[in-house]
């Protein structure tokens, strides 16, 4: 209530433009996406408290602002694009890690590092580091853990060297928040070499989600886009009319890369790696699967394996395809 009745501070009002090129299928895409230029915080410029949040808070607000939360990709690219990086603050973990007095700590070491750079980085800078990430991911709807079967998926908070110090994790529930868990909006409205994108669209295309996710997002939104009752979710995607196989990415890989395929209805299917002369390395997917998309990732036994080509084939009662992939060490 009060972030819509506008107690943010100023200088979170302009959004910070990020750029990521690629080539994809032997054409360059130039993607510019805009996020706010520090995690989300409630007050105004001289007086602000950097505010962790429930995704389901979180989510709520980017659908009245407009905005998404960051697949774990983006935050890599934000950070790399910081035009401010502060080493991470980081408090022993305890039983008031969830308390208001703690996040209320963390804001002031933050503030401590902040405010001799005001400066030379005047607040609206592009600033990295200073928490762990709300993101979207396959791990909001997928590898479920069977504790938690609504998680909340964290991310980041990236040391100096850029190396997150949290891997993408989806142990706690929708509900959890702790001081470390910051909230970075992202304009759901972006530009693909000039053209007007939506951000939504592109983490679930299987092709231009390379540029902005390691994987295709069928859900990329906690509770729904309209509000965070389950009733009003929008309805899942249906099943895909053909089977597909997509190429890995990335590739050439090292040491791991995320294969992804589609069925058009359930049926039992296999999933395995061969080297070049046709020696089954590994076993990815062997059991019925459900009908849509599937995304699995190598790296187990590929940490063993030496650099070369080697091709993965997916294959059900009705169909086999095979696509070849390149390891480099």
């Amino acid at each position: 209530a009060q972030i819509m009745r506008g107690n943010i501070p100023d200088f979170q009002r302009a959004l910070v433009k990020i750029t990521v090129t690629r080539t994809i299928n032997n054409t360059s895409y130039t993607l510019e996406y805009f996020v706010t230029p520090e995690y989300f915080s409630l007050g105004h410029d001289t007086d602000h408290v950097l505010m962790p949040m429930t995704p389901i808070l979180a989510q709520k607000l980017a659908n009245a602002l407009g905005c998404t939360l960051p697949t774990p990709r983006m935050v890599d690219q934000i950070y790399i694009a910081s035009g401010l990086k502060l080493p991470p603050q980081t408090i022993p973990p305890d039983a008031n890690m969830d308390k208001i007095p703690r996040f209320y700590q963390h804001n002031d070491s933050v503030r401590a590092l902040r405010a001799p750079r005001l400066g030379t980085h005047p607040r609206g800078t592009l600033v990295g580091g200073t928490k762990k990430d709300v993101v979207i991911d396959k791990k909001v709807y997928s590898w479920i853990k069977s504790s938690v079967p609504k998680p909340v998926v964290i991310y980041g908070w990236q040391y100096m060297t850029g190396v997150p110090i949290q891997p993408t994790y989806n142990g706690h529930g929708e509900t959890y928040a702790d001081y470390s868990h910051g909230i970075r909006l992202v304009q759901r409205a972006a530009r693909i070499n000039g053209a007007e994108v939506s951000l939504l669209d592109i983490v679930r295309d299987p092709v231009m989600s390379t540029m902005i996710s390691d994987t295709t997002l069928i859900k990329p939104f906690y509770g729904s886009l309209t509000g965070t009752d389950e009733s009003e979710q929008e309805p899942e995607p249906s099943a895909p009319e053909q089977y597909d196989l997509l190429q890995n990415f990335p590739n050439p890989f090292n040491p791991s890369t995320d294969i992804r395929f589609q069925l058009p209805a359930v049926e039992h299917a296999t999933l395995k790696v061969f080297d070049v002369i046709g020696r089954e390395v590994a076993t990815l997917v062997d059991g019925e699967l459900n009908a849509g998309e599937h995304s699995v990732r190598f790296d187990d036994p590929a940490s063993r394996l030496s650099s070369g080509v080697y091709f993965y084939r997916l294959q059900t009662p009705t169909f086999s395809h095979t696509q070849r992939m390149v390891l480099l060490r």
